[in-house]
This record gives C-alpha cells, sequence and structure tokens, in this order.
C-alpha cells in the first residue's frame, strides 16, 4: 500500500495551479512555493490569540515538548494557501519516506523518476526539518468538502484514496482490513483539509447524531490529526479547548513580492532574467498605484492579481471587483464575443466583457448559489447533484454547458461506476458566496434576508460567522441589504458574547465589510456592531486604517454600543488629523481620536489603552475601566487602569 499511495501523492499533488481563471495553467510545487505565514495561537483571556511566535518548522507543528500532538489545527481565511500547505506537506513526506526505502514514486513528467528531483523545495531552510515527517509510517490525505456527511475518519479514508487506488472490489476489500491494521499499529498522520466544509452527520437538533469533528476509532491511537480551516468553525463548531492540543494561524505568504517573481518567472514572457526584473518592478509599482498590498498576502488573490496584470487587466482593491474579474474570465471560455454593460446595476461589473453576454447564465448561477448555501440540508450546500443542475435550468450535460464550459461548476464521478452519477460544486466556496450575495442584490423585491437567510441563522447556531464572506460581498453589491444583515449577524453575536472578549470576530467581519462598501462607493452605509474592539488580522495591516475604520463604524453604533475594548496609538498613525474629534475651527490638537459617548446609553463595558484618546460627555452607567486618557467635559480620572466612578 505504501508504494501505492505516493504513487497517488505524485500524480495529485507535485503540480499546482497558479491561475485560478485556467486549470491548465500548473508548475511544480516546488518552483512557485513560497514560505507561509504562520503563527502559534495562544489562550489569553479567555479566547486564542496570535503569540507573534513564527512557525517554521514542522516540529514546532507536530510535537510539543518532543511530545506528539494528537489534534492540530490550522486556521486561515479563504485562499489564505491551507490546501497548499498541505500539499507541500505530503510531498515532503514521499520524499524523505522514499529516499529512507526501497519505493520509489512514479514518473511525473517524463524527465524524472524520483521524489526528489520533483518536491525538493527551493527554500529549503524553512519546513526542512523532513526526519520528524520521516515519524510517521503513512500520511492520509482527505478533503472534507467531498466527505460532508461522514465523521468516521478510517471511512473517509477509505472512500477518497483507498477507493482511488484500487479498482477492484476484491483489492478494496484487502486494502480495507490492512487500513485498519495500519491505523491501529502504526503511526500515521492524518490530514484533514477544510472543517468549515464539513458538517458531521444528522440533523443539529437531533441529539447524539451532529458531530463537532471528524473522529477516530479508539484503536486508532497512534494517529495525529492536522486540520485546516476557516477561523469562524473554531467558534461555531464548539470545539472544546480540550480538543485542540495546538493552534495556528495560517496568513498567507510571508514576502508576497518573492512570490510574485517566482509566478511571473513560469511566464515565457518573463524566461530572460532582464525582462523579469522589468516585470517585477512594473508590478511592485502597480501594487502600490492601487493599495493591493493586503490582498496578495492570499496565494488564491496573488495568482489571480499577478496573472491578470501580466495578461493586461488591472484591478483597484474591491473584493467584489476581483471576483467580477474571475467570473469574467471564466466566462470568456464560453463566450469569445466581448459586450460590455452599457449602463451596470453594480460598479464592480464596470469594466467587464464577457458577463453580460452570460448574464442569463450568471443570473440562474447566482440563484443557485444562493439556495444552496442556504438550504435546509447543509451537506448540498457545497456538492450537489444532476437533479439540482436542471432545476436551475443549467444546461445538459454536454460540451456546450457554459456553467461547466467555463470553469465556474466542476464536475466528478463519486465513484468509478457505471451507475455512478456526477456531483457538482463551485469551483470555490468563495465563488458561490459572491454569487449569492450577487442574488440577494439582484431580487431585492423578495426580500430574501428577511425570508431566507434569517431563517437559516435560527436553524444553525453560530452560523452568523458563517455567512462572513456573503456579508461582505453584500457590502460591495448592495449596502441596504448589508446594513439588515449586519443588525441580523450583531443580535445573534449578542446572544452568545457578554463582551468584547469574545465577540472580536464579529468586529473584523463588519470592519472587513465597511472597508467594501467603501472601495464600491457605497452611500448610506449603518452596518450594525454592538461589541468594538481591536482586530488581529491580516486584513488590517495599516493601524491608520483600523482606527480610522472603527472609529467611523463607532460613530454609527454609539446607541447599539454595549462594550467597546480598544487599545489605539495615534501617535504612530501616518495621517492623525484622520481622527480630529473637535471643530476645524478650534485649537485643538489633531493627533488623538475623540470617543463623545453621551449617547452611548446602553453602554456596559469600557477599555481604552493609549496615549491619544480623548472622551468627551456625560455618562449614565455606573462603572468603567479606563487606562491612559486625555479627557473633556463631565469626566473625571480617578485612577489610571482602575475604575471610574460616575453619576447621572
Amino acid at each position: 500500500m505504501l508504494g501505492k499511495l505516493l504513487e497517488h501523492y505524485s500524480k495529485r499533488f507535485c503540480h499546482v495551479n497558479t491561475f485560478p481563471l485556467d486549470d491548465y495553467v500548473q508548475e511544480k510545487l516546488r518552483d512557485i512555493y513560497m514560505p507561509p505565514n504562520i503563527q502559534l495561537m495562544d489562550k489569553e483571556r479567555g479566547f486564542f490569540k496570535k503569540t507573534g511566535k513564527q512557525i517554521s518548522t514542522y516540529q514546532h507543528i507536530l510535537l510539543s515538548d518532543t511530545k506528539p500532538n494528537q489534534q492540530i489545527f490550522i486556521q486561515g481565511e479563504t485562499g489564505s494557501g491551507k490546501s497548499t500547505f498541505l500539499a507541500k506537506l505530503v510531498m515532503d513526506w514521499c520524499k524523505i519516506t522514499s529516499e529512507q526505502s526501497s519505493v520509489t514514486m512514479l514518473p511525473i513528467d517524463g524527465k524524472t523518476s524520483s521524489v526528489n528531483s520533483n518536491t525538493q523545495m527551493r527554500d529549503s531552510n524553512v519546513f526542512d526539518d523532513l526526519t520528524c515527517l520521516n515519524g510517521f509510517k503513512f500520511v492520509f490525505h482527505v478533503q472534507l468538502r467531498e466527505s460532508v456527511d461522514q465523521f468516521d475518519i478510517a471511512k473517509i479514508i477509505k472512500k477518497q484514496i483507498v477507493d482511488s487506488i484500487y479498482s477492484s472490489e476484491e483489492d478494496r476489500g484487502k486494502a480495507y482490513i490492512l487500513l485498519n491494521e495500519i491505523m491501529k499499529r502504526e503511526r500515521c498522520l492524518v490530514l484533514l483539509d477544510g472543517l468549515d466544509e464539513w458538517i458531521g452527520t444528522g440533523e443539529p437538533r437531533e441529539i447524539g447524531t451532529r458531530h463537532n469533528l471528524p473522529k477516530l476509532a479508539d484503536v486508532h491511537s497512534h494517529c495525529v490529526l492536522l486540520i485546516t480551516t476557516r477561523p469562524w468553525k473554531m467558534t461555531g463548531a464548539k470545539i472544546l479547548d480540550s480538543q485542540i492540543d495546538k493552534l495556528l494561524q495560517l496568513d498567507g505568504v510571508k514576502n508576497v513580492f518573492e512570490a510574485s517573481r517566482k509566478i511571473l518567472g513560469c511566464r515565457k514572457d518573463c524566461k530572460k532574467r532582464k525582462d523579469l526584473d522589468k516585470k517585477q518592478s512594473e508590478f511592485e509599482l502597480y501594487v502600490q498605484k492601487y493599495g493591493l498590498l493586503e490582498p496578495l498576502h492570499f496565494p488564491m488573490m496573488l495568482c489571480l492579481i499577478v496573472q491578470l496584470w501580466a495578461e493586461g487587466t488591472e484591478l483597484k482593491g474591491s473584493k467584489c471587483e476581483m471576483y467580477s474579474f474571475l467570473l469574467d474570465s471564466l466566462f470568456k471560455k464560453a463566450t469569445s464575443e466581448p459586450s460590455e454593460f452599457q449602463e451596470p446595476t453594480y460598479r464592480c461589473l464596470t469594466e467587464t466583457q464577457y458577463i453580460q453576454p452570460n448574464i442569463e447564465h450568471l443570473n440562474r448561477l447566482a440563484e443557485a448559489a444562493f439556495d444552496l448555501l442556504f438550504s435546509d440540508t447543509q451537506n448540498k450546500a457545497l456538492v450537489f447533484t444532476t437533479k439540482e443542475l436542471k432545476k436551475y435550468n443549467l444546461g445538459e450535460l454536454d460540451q456546450n454547458n457554459v456553467a461547466l464550459k467555463s470553469g465556474i461548476l466542476s464536475a466528478k464521478r463519486q465513484a468509478p461506476t457505471l451507475r455512478a452519477l456526477p456531483s457538482f460544486s463551485f469551483i470555490h466556496k468563495s465563488i458561490q458566496e459572491f454569487l449569492a450575495a450577487y442574488h440577494i442584490a439582484r431580487i431585492t423585491h423578495l426580500n430574501l434576508i428577511d425570508d431566507v437567510v434569517s431563517g437559516y441563522l435560527d436553524r444553525h447556531e453560530n452560523a452568523y460567522l458563517d455567512v462572513s464572506q456573503v456579508f461582505i460581498f453584500l457590502c460591495g453589491l448592495d449596502i441596504m441589504s448589508a446594513n439588515k444583515l449586519s443588525g441580523m449577524m450583531d443580535e445573534r453575536n449578542n446572544a452568545r458574547v457578554k463582551s468584547s472578549f469574545n465577540g472580536s470576530k464579529l468586529c473584523e467581519i463588519i470592519l472587513q465589510g465597511y472597508r467594501e462598501a467603501v472601495a464600491n462607493e457605497q452611500t448610506n452605509i449603518a452596518l450594525t456592531l454592538s461589541h468594538m474592539s481591536n482586530v488581529d488580522t491580516i486584513e488590517f495591516k495599516s493601524m491608520t486604517n483600523v482606527v480610522r475604520d472603527l472609529h467611523s463604524v463607532w460613530k454609527n453604533n454609539t446607541r447599539n454600543l454595549l462594550s467597546l475594548d480598544l487599545l489605539i496609538d495615534i501617535s504612530n498613525c501616518s495621517r492623525p488629523s484622520a481622527f480630529r474629534g473637535g471643530s476645524p475651527a478650534t485649537a485643538e490638537p489633531t493627533s488623538h481620536i475623540e470617543f463623545d459617548m453621551s449617547s452611548c446609553h446602553r453602554l456596559e463595558y469600557l477599555y481604552l489603552d493609549g496615549d491619544d484618546i480623548w472622551l468627551k460627555g456625560k455618562y449614565k452607567r455606573h462603572l468603567i475601566c479606563i487606562s491612559r486618557l486625555f479627557t473633556k467635559g463631565d469626566i473625571q480620572i480617578v485612577s489610571k487602569r482602575y475604575l471610574l466612578n460616575y453619576g447621572r
């Protein structure tokens, strides 16, 4: 089985796609892989927070005090590189395993025949401790989205790996028995990719049928689990601290311009060093001009932005715009004649050329994306059948099917049998989420937020975090619907958290939505947020932007605010005048941020830490925790970092 497994992985993971718009644009993983930005998370003040400790070896992931972890989690947002990191790990394990045994891998390209030449990464000083991986006799890699209703890990491995390696029922039967013995006796590493796309089994309200994690049998005690997920799932699935042996945060690549150089270097027009240097310099100027540095940290967006720019298409910062161009380029595969919108309904569609000729296909795909994403049965939300395809009139299963021809939908057979029906999914969950938001914005007369989304949030606990990407896209497409959805998300967040300590995730989501709304020139932005705190995410690199956006959201929520927990140092901001609290006619200093609390009648908790914070207004609550402040009006500091008493 070991030899077959190595051959299986060599076919599956040796190459990686470098252009989300074209499945055929692939390069060897060793040629384009860049070191990831992985940090250790530690529990602090009741929740997990980044420690600032960078992780650059497999030992620091898989071991704690020289003892193996049993359940390790790597969390990261969409497109941050979680799946690619697991692919590198698998290929590194193949390399060390083949080198220290007589097993060799199947030739990949007719030129090489060993794992060594195909998997040696150029950045040898990062995750190069392959002897740590050699401690695992077997590595089993599975994608949880392909087994959304299965919770038994051994059965998931049988379905996704054993059934792919062996064709006859007799061979599979023998392999099933062997797999069970291996997992009982040998030290194995099980990679579970995409926990956020997995739902377990059974209905959520049926006692004993819902699982928060895939399960190992008790006899498989030598197995170590490494699980990737979006951050919201760590809370939404109610994963206990005792189930987390180690939590890591993956925030994309460390050096985006080194990564862009590698991608450009794979293109035919950049094979010469002089041409590559010129292209790279031009690309860096383009990124600076349009402020695109932040999304470049995510490999999926990095590949998209670099390749689109190299092909002559420039993006300008909005997520909605990026995904519109992504869809536009996909539709180009199905339609050769371009046609622009005369008066596009949404700003992000302005410069597209192939969406307008396919607008009916787009609308049907958006309807399917929305209905399936917010369906009663979550196991059909991401993977669906021919029945659903026909329901939305998405065409026959032939070469003229626009949804399949464009690549927006992906089809695959579940098993190599004559009667097996193909299953379908959107090429990426984020594409489905963008289309769902587009459908909400387009069909405003049906009031989908109140009639469908609200019911979905009621049925599935913590689902208000799961819809975060739909919400962010909606902020750029239809701010009135986004305002309404933010109120529903905030209401459910208030029912689950007591302060901004454990409510910071929603604050991050609201801020990302606010920024998307601004990028799309939306007006009447009135997003609801009751618990406000500092954000700790790659989406907010600049302190200037963080403070500016926090203050803007705060001004719209003074009557909603329940807790405010901020650590701010305005003196480090590059444009302090943007936060001036007083009138331009006054002589007040501009390097400060002012909170007028006179309208914050519901405020229950306040913690402000910073040398440049001003408070103003009369309070109607009795306790406030304060640190390093300037004050105005009816406020009197009793003691720094202690309690302030005040009356009506």
